[in-house]
């Protein structure tokens, strides 16, 4: 099965976040993208998966709060969640999966070179199968409604809405078939 996320993926990585140089960065070209010049502490937009190989290799930082998620982020997001009706999702940070699954490869990444950083990816994953089984349930819940309710879908990020469509569909589908006389 093909990776449905890879759209939401490439969106997330194809969007513009502001950078510090935190050292000069000549005239580059990456994948037909050009960066530079830019100097020593000069702030500079360039997209996602671009941003992330110049903060890798020590060149810039990300200027913008909310840009990544932490730890922290990511138990907020689990505790707001937890305290919702059963009918009723939180409203999660913009880009949330693509910013999760970023922080996850980063840190399992980290965690093979530096054990002290095993307990910190363990505890994401374990909140973000949290949030994710919690928001799972509700949108089951949503999907099997016979009508939809725009105000209590407002807050589904794009990836759930996709699924919230299909099961919708298929639940509208299966119902429909089983009264059919």
């Amino acid at each position: 099965m093909d990776n449905p996320f890879k759209f939401f993926d490439y969106k997330f990585d194809h969007q513009k976040v502001k950078l510090v140089a935190l050292r000069s960065i000549p005239k580059i070209s990456l994948a037909g993208e050009e960066i530079g010049p830019v100097e020593e502490n000069e702030y500079f937009e360039v997209k996602n998966w671009i941003a992330d190989e110049l903060v890798k290799n020590g060149y810039a930082k990300i200027v913008a709060e909310g840009e990544r998620l932490s730890l922290i982020d990511v138990q907020k997001a689990q505790v707001v969640e937890a305290i919702q009706s059963p009918r009723h999702l939180s409203i999660l940070p913009e880009n949330f999966y693509p910013k999760l699954r970023k922080l996850l490869k980063e840190l399992e990444e980290k965690s093979q070179k530096d054990p002290t950083k095993k307990l910190e990816f363990q505890k994401i994953v374990q909140l973000a199968m949290d949030i994710v089984t919690s928001r799972l349930n509700k949108i089951l819940i949503l999907a099997s409604a016979r009508e939809k309710d725009e105000n209590l879908l407002k807050n589904l990020t794009l990836e759930e809405r996709a699924l919230y469509e299909k099961l919708y569909q298929t639940v509208n589908e299966w119902r429909n078939l089983i009264l059919k006389y």
